[in-house]
């Protein structure tokens, strides 16, 4: 049978998707104070945090890392502009590297230790401490051997005596120590080493009512602490700007640590970047001594050759002569002094102590190649010290580096030699030329000979002497006009208002928490479920259609628990069957008149159903019978109560009289409704099974046809026993009766293998139990304008059912007794048996 479902006028189906959305609307409406309790929970949790949790600000600043080769840099960018723009290549070389060196750990460390931020300082709070920064009345501090060597926090509280002095009391290495003091400055011992306090030299901070709580940590932990909140990135990819951002809850505090580390920044770039004028300075001190003493040997020496050969002027030649040697001593003197400076430097590079160190540079040497690439190299050796500070030798980029410099350092080496075996050439040359001069001074006394060798020793020294002072000024001019490599532009600068904790999104999330816990509860809730709660639940667990929902009874007198329809009423239960009335006309054609009511388990409310929906057929004029075919656990006689002594449907199945008068015996008035007639199951019998397949059984339903417009046959659970199914050839419809918070899910499996095999006719639902009281999970059932009604109890949950299946417990709430002992609804004498 194709899935239909019937409108009524107390529950109307939604299609689509539209639907999931209605169910959503219905559990929020049913579980409304949930929500309202968690939101309004949440809410006062979002107070509370927003209430004690210390606002963080934002602090910034934007400083320009000055390159070191300025034309280099724009030449470069002007010809990677295009492919920088098209994402091939970036801006990364040496700005990225600066960048990394102002994020490192050795930095932030030399910036958290001068500042002395490894130590925190307090007031203890109710809910939490109040944090102090620059304004506590006592400083803490401790070796930096000992802050080196901490595993583990030290903490101090410190609470001032009202007889004077300090009680201080704290924990290292998880081993507790208190301490009395008079006065301050004071060291305390600990196991972690010794901590000096010492009074604030700031008069304004003093102590309160509160203690005063210090921490303190190993520099390098707060380091990294610092490294986390803190964000450098360039401006953009085409600037060598850099932004530095730093989250604090002490907005003078990040100020500080900013200031310090741009500050030790530029301290470490300004040492790197004098090293070569540094070394430079100290090699031409070193040959300027020895020049001196050198240059004053020769002086000596001249003097003394004078004294003893008692020379008093010099005499000279021919002039021309005299000119050609001056000319060819000074270029004797310019080449001796290039060999001198050249043969320095090249002891100096083959000394393995000054492997991978800078080169002194800007002597003189008039080589421009050998410049150069002493000049590269020294650059190379510049970047691999400043890598080292940040990066172990082994890491890819110092190796790369390190490589590097050992591809230039045999060139250089290689290069002084050639230049020095040039010099000599050159040398050998201008002797030449100079002996030939000197010979044509032959004739001159071999005095003036030896003093122009003096002269000239002297006049090489001095010469030199003169080039290395001149140099030493220069490298000191070098020296004092060093800037630093990173120049401020915009100030740290905190920002007004905490960027942490966001009100708003505080809010809103508490907001989103509040619906989205109980939302999931219900969810779970939900998952768990194993019982059917409502129509949706049926839908979703077979396509057999539901034909109406019947709702719990309310307030009824005792002894009328069962039949709620009644003649002359107009209630939600006399709607609630007819509505069921109408719709069974549309399953069940005129001609139609035999419906099994059955159900999968016992308590489930068959009987209720079948014979409140015959008394609501009866109240239309229609004359109806109903046949109780649960025999092995009758009920009938009991709910309306008759007296039905021996007689019933069994007395008949079981003889052998067949007539119409011997069946009417069996059949009594309801007392509820002329047209409202009951067959009774009868006695219990030994054999029901073999009964309820006699021929005779088909042939009181047929004469049962004729004699009624109307036989609703109230059948065992056809999930305990299979006589249900016994009887589906006498149907011509079938009420399958589930029940709200009872029905087991499981169970539907049954009914649809019994839907698909056809082994009852025209199988349909009744949804029984729907409480209005109680709406759960979403569902939702309304009525007009009659307002909310009661449970009508445990119908249905008529005990045991016999031997059968192990069902003998009863599963009622109410008692048997006040049910089907005193309250019946008729009394025995008001039937008479013969009719």
């Amino acid at each position: 049978m194709p899935n239909k479902t019937f409108q009524t006028n107390d529950a109307v189906e939604e299609q689509g998707s539209d639907f999931n959305y209605r169910e959503i609307l219905d559990a929020v409406i049913l579980h409304w104070h949930w929500f309202a309790i968690s939101i309004v929970g949440c809410l006062f949790i979002a107070f509370l945090y927003l209430r004690y949790k210390a606002p963080v600000y934002s602090t910034g600043a934007e400083v320009l890392i000055k390159e070191e080769d300025p034309y280099k840099s724009r030449m470069q960018g002007s010809a990677l502009a295009d492919f920088s723009q098209l994402g091939i290549l970036t801006n990364s070389n040496g700005f990225d590297n600066e960048v990394e060196i102002l994020s490192s750990k050795t930095l932030a460390r030399r910036a958290v230790t001068n500042l002395k931020l490894y130590v925190r300082y307090a007031f203890d709070g109710t809910v939490r401490d109040e944090e102090l920064y620059r304004t506590s009345p006592i400083l803490a501090d401790m070796s930096s051997v000992d802050l080196d060597t901490l595993s583990m926090p030290v903490f101090l509280e410190i609470k001032p005596l009202q007889e004077g002095g300090y009680h201080i009391e704290g924990e290292a290495l998880e081993e507790r120590f208190e301490a009395d003091v008079k006065t301050l400055p004071v060291r305390v011992k600990t196991l972690s080493g010794w901590v000096s306090l010492r009074p604030n030299p700031d008069p304004t901070c003093v102590f309160d009512d509160r203690a005063l709580r210090i921490y303190i940590y190993r520099p390098t932990i707060m380091a990294e602490a610092f490294l986390e909140a803190t964000s450098i990135e360039p401006i953009s990819k085409m600037t060598t700007i850099a932004r530095i951002t730093k989250n604090d809850t002490q907005r003078q505090r990040a100020e500080d640590y900013m200031n310090e580390l741009i500050r030790v920044y530029n301290e470490d770039a300004n040492e790197v970047k004098n090293e070569v004028a540094l070394k430079t300075e100290a090699f031409v001190n070193k040959r300027i001594k020895i020049i001196d003493a050198e240059l004053g040997t020769t002086e000596s020496d001249l003097e003394m050759y004078k004294k003893k050969n008692q020379l008093v002027d010099l005499m000279s030649d021919a002039e021309a002569a005299y000119k050609g040697i001056e000319n060819y001593q000074t270029q004797q003197i310019e080449l001796q002094t290039q060999m001198l400076l050249v043969k320095s430097l090249k002891e100096y590079v083959e000394n393995p102590t000054n492997y991978m160190e800078v080169i002194p540079a800007n002597l003189g040497l008039t080589d421009q190649g050998l410049n150069s690439i002493i000049a590269e190299y020294n650059a190379k050796v510049v970047d691999r010290k400043r890598l080292l500070k940040t990066a172990p030798e082994s890491s890819p980029v110092v190796v790369s580096a390190t490589n590097a410099i050992a591809s230039l350092y045999p060139g250089i080496r290689h290069s002084l030699s050639t230049v020095y075996d040039n010099l000599r050439v050159q040398k050998r040359n201008v002797d030449e030329q100079y002996d030939l001069f000197v010979g044509r001074l032959s004739n001159a006394p071999t005095q003036e000979r030896v003093l122009s060798d003096i002269g000239r020793q002297q006049s090489v020294k001095a010469a030199l002497y003169q080039i290395l002072l001149q140099k030493r000024e220069e490298n000191a001019i070098s020296l004092a006009s060093t800037v630093d490599k990173a120049q401020v532009i915009d100030a740290p600068e905190s920002t007004i208002r905490p960027i942490s904790p966001k009100k708003k999104l505080v809010a809103l999330i508490a907001l989103v928490m509040g619906v989205a816990i109980p939302a999931g509860l219900i969810y779970v809730l939900n998952l768990l479920r194993y019982r059917i709660e409502g129509r949706n639940d049926i839908e979703k667990l077979t396509d057999l259609a539901v034909l109406s929902d019947i709702f719990v009874a309310g307030e009824l007198k005792d002894g009328k628990r069962a039949i709620v329809v009644r003649e002359n009423t107009n209630d939600i239960m006399e709607e609630t069957f007819r509505s069921l009335r109408t719709n069974l006309g549309f399953v069940m054609k005129k001609s139609e008149k035999v419906l099994l009511c059955t159900s999968v388990i016992s308590g489930e409310g068959k009987t209720f159903v079948s014979t409140n929906l015959a008394m609501s057929m009866a109240l239309m004029g229609r004359k109806v019978l109903v046949v109780g075919l649960d025999i092995r656990k009758p009920r009938l006689a009991k709910l309306f109560g008759l007296v039905t002594g021996h007689h019933g449907l069994t007395t008949y199945l079981a003889g052998e009289d067949s007539s119409d008068e011997f069946l009417r015996e069996q059949v009594f008035n309801s007392g509820m409704h002329a047209n409202l007639d009951v067959l009774p199951a009868g006695l219990i019998p030994p054999n029901p099974g073999e009964l309820i397949t006699s021929e005779r059984l088909d042939d009181a339903f047929a004469r049962f046809r004729e004699w009624y417009d109307m036989v609703i046959v109230d059948t065992p659970p056809v999930g305990l026993v299979s006589d249900t199914l016994l009887l589906g050839r006498l149907a011509d419809a079938t009420l399958i009766v589930c029940r709200c918070d009872y029905s087991l899910k499981r169970n539907f499996n049954i009914v649809n293998t019994i839907h698909q095999e056809g082994k009852l006719p025209k199988m349909n639902l009744v949804l029984n139990g729907v409480d209005l009281q109680q709406r759960k999970y979403g569902y939702y059932y309304g009525y007009g304008n009659y307002g909310r009604y009661g449970r009508y109890g445990s119908y249905g949950s008529y005990g045991g059912y016999g031997n059968y299946g192990g069902y003998g417990k009863e599963t009622h709430t109410g008692k048997s007794k006040s049910r089907h002992g005193s309250s019946r609804y008729l009394r025995e004498d008001h039937f008479d048996d013969k009719d």
